[in-house]
């Protein structure tokens, strides 16, 4: 496969935003050739826009003059680059529909996450039937009518964004999550007392992740020792509050180099707990990277995780939402340090085979080969 290949967009990278960068590196594992046309994105100003709706008209203003510089551009690089197709990486909603105006190639957007899922199914900052749901549905919608390939991260989740929508099924596509920073092996395991089992969480907190529910089970566990890097400050209060001396506390960002030491110094990640809608479809990012650091995973029971990692042996499961019997797996695991150990041996084999850069690859080949007017594999 050979070609050139536009992203264009405002779109985050660095330490929590690994989308993008795993885009390009499948890309490029894949042969081809990745240029950019972008403009910075909001970073960590989202999850306070989520909260502040006030704020969304001055951003949406300063973002559509961000836009007019940013067109510019792109039909600058569609002139002097010629790619075969354009990407618009996620958060690209508001572009999309201007880029297909502007360019004459096909066009991916990366959708990843919708916007309605996030606020209103997930986050609950409206209701169903609302003003702002309608309005975010249609903001989904208008999103992907525009791009020739809508991208999200699992088969489950584009059959919801196809239903939410109205696209035609052929016109949605799914790559995995995948860790750009992946360390070439597996972390040496870490050996600890045989009565205690050291649990790693990090995570914003949201919904999705199911804090509440996990503190609920540690506490119930006196065997476990949990580390806790991230959260609300109402679960870093309840944490502090109902754990004590079983509690190390972190900041609540850390970057990756401390976090691949948390990794190290850990024998189990805790993945997502939440009961929602979104939790059930996502494979989530914090089970990818622990997989990829060679630590197994203890984490809801999921249609999507029992898809993709039933039967891998690196990944232990409980019902959602269910703190009781989240204990019950957390003691039987606590008492069985030689299983724990095992499932860590092969964790990194599973991350290689669904989420490596690899298999990002042989995905994007297969979704590129979808486009209309495919010429990806003619002579450059």
């Amino acid at each position: 496969m050979n070609g050139d290949v536009l992203f264009c967009g405002a779109w985050d990278e660095g330490p929590g935003y690994p989308r993008t960068s795993s885009l390009r590196l499948g890309l490029q594992a894949a042969g081809l050739t990745v240029r950019e046309c972008r403009r910075p994105g909001l970073g960590r100003d989202k999850q306070t826009l989520l909260r502040t709706p006030w704020r969304w008209p001055s951003t949406w203003a300063a973002q559509r003059r961000q836009r007019r510089h940013l067109l510019a551009d792109l039909r600058t690089a569609m002139h002097e680059l010629q790619p075969r197709c354009v990407v618009v990486p996620y958060p690209g909603h508001a572009l999309v529909e201007a880029v297909r105006d502007t360019v004459d190639v096909p066009v991916v957007l990366d959708l990843f996450l919708s916007a309605y899922d996030t606020v209103v199914e997930d986050r609950e900052l409206a209701r169903p039937g609302s003003l702002l749901a309608w309005w975010l549905q249609r903001f989904d919608a208008r999103a992907c009518a525009a791009a020739d390939l809508v991208l999200v991260d699992t088969p489950a989740n584009a059959a919801y964004v196809q239903a939410l929508t109205g696209l035609a099924p052929e016109r949605l596509g799914w790559l995995p999550v995948h860790d750009p920073e992946a360390p070439a092996v597996a972390l040496p395991w870490c050996a600890g007392p045989e009565d205690l089992l050291r649990v790693l969480f990090f995570g914003t907190g949201v919904p999705l992740h199911g804090l509440g529910t996990l503190l609920d089970a540690v506490r119930r566990v006196p065997a476990v020792q949990l580390t806790l890097v991230g959260g609300t400050a109402a679960d870093r209060a309840r944490a502090t509050a109902e754990l004590g001396p079983r509690l190390r506390l972190e900041p609540e960002f850390v970057d990756r180099a401390r976090l691949q030491e948390l990794l190290a110094q850990s024998q189990l990640v805790a993945g997502v707990f939440g009961a929602s809608g979104k939790a059930q479809r996502v494979v989530p990012f914090k089970l990818v990277h622990a997989l990829a650091a060679g630590r197994p995973v203890l984490t809801a029971s999921t249609p999507a995780v029992l898809g993709w990692l039933d039967g891998c042996g690196a990944v232990f499961t409980a019902p959602a939402g269910d703190a009781v019997k989240l204990a019950a797996r957390m003691q039987e695991l606590a008492e069985a340090p030689v299983r724990v150990a095992a499932a860590g041996a092969v964790a990194r084999a599973a991350y290689d085979r669904h989420f490596g850069t690899e298999r990002l690859a042989a995905r994007w080949r297969e979704l590129l080969a979808r486009l209309p007017g495919s010429r990806f594999g003619e002579a450059a």
